[in-house]
């Protein structure tokens, strides 16, 4: 059997997993013929595969806001899907200055029947491994992936609503799920996000996040909330931290027609969703979440 590599991942917004390979296969719970079907998930217009890793390369970078950067790579064919599914995460291998490898898991912000191209939204840690490597990735350079890490699957339509509560790069994973259930015309499911950061200039994809607010009025709505605004431009969001009085107002109300999901620092979600006992178990529901009545909760 091959080396053990315990992977640990900041890459979803402070709501990071960690994911146990196995001789470069991810361990999963599953046998007999439902681990052939996880293992041998490759469909012939998907990059992705769950038996290798594939070469991908830079096709552009956007720096969003400081420490944040928007990451847009070739698949290993113009015509190729990325082959991930909603909601679910690609893991990633780079080479590190010592000449060794390492891995983390990120969560595509494009759509899933994006076809040559596959958009990322990282941020970048000082003190982190991976991260500074994807930062500092040339249009050309080539990494590689592995996938998809599922996290949920989505069914259209079981919900009549599903909140969203993001904050900083935590927005990724919702961002995913929010596109798959706007982009489908029979799925008449509502989706509110509420969007917290430390500052206005902190807010990544605002205009992209008014754009699908504008053009799906009747299924997706959001709202701003950071912990200072502007001294002299008008802030026309919210202020303060996310708490009981914040997700009463804005979020559809609990039920068992209501789906919330949440990612964001371990801190954030704990107040407001409970904390989980390990990064790959989802504990119990706590905090405000429990406090105001929701009982489908999912900690990204």
């Amino acid at each position: 059997m091959g080396p053990r590599i315990l992977v640990t991942s900041n890459g979803y917004g402070g709501g990071g997993r960690r994911i146990l390979v196995v001789g470069g296969l991810l361990a999963a719970t599953v046998v007999g013929v439902n681990a052939y079907r996880f293992f041998n998930n490759q469909e012939p217009d998907m990059t992705l595969s769950r038996l290798r890793f594939t070469p991908i390369k830079l096709q552009s970078s956007t720096q969003l806001t400081h420490d944040v950067k928007r990451l847009t790579f070739a698949l290993d064919n113009p015509n190729n899907r990325m082959g991930f599914t909603a909601s679910s995460a690609v893991l990633f291998r780079v080479k590190l200055a010592n000449g060794k490898s390492e891995w983390r898991p990120y969560t595509p912000v494009s759509t899933e029947t994006q076809r040559g191209t596959c958009d990322f939204i990282i941020k970048r840690y000082d003190h982190g491994t991976v991260s500074p490597v994807m930062h500092g990735l040339e249009p050309g350079d080539q990494v590689e992936v592995w996938g998809p890490i599922p996290f949920i699957k989505y069914e259209p339509g079981k919900y009549q609503d599903v909140g969203l509560i993001a904050g900083g790069s935590g927005i990724t994973p919702c961002l995913q799920l929010a596109r798959r259930i706007v982009g489908d015309p029979s799925d008449h499911t509502r989706v509110t996000l509420l969007f917290s950061n430390k500052t206005a200039d902190d807010v990544i994809l605002k205009e992209e996040l008014d754009r699908i607010a504008a053009q799906f009025p009747s299924k997706f709505s959001v709202h701003y909330i950071v912990d200072k605004p502007p001294a002299k431009n008008k802030w026309t969001g919210l202020v303060g931290r996310v708490d009981a009085d914040v997700v009463e107002k804005v979020m559809p109300p609990a039920g068992k027609s209501t789906f919330i999901g949440i990612c964001g620092p371990p801190g954030m979600v704990a107040t407001i969703s409970g904390d989980r006992p390990n990064p790959m178990a989802q504990g119990r529901i706590g905090g405000v979440l429990k406090e105001l009545g929701y009982t489908n909760v999912f900690k990204f």
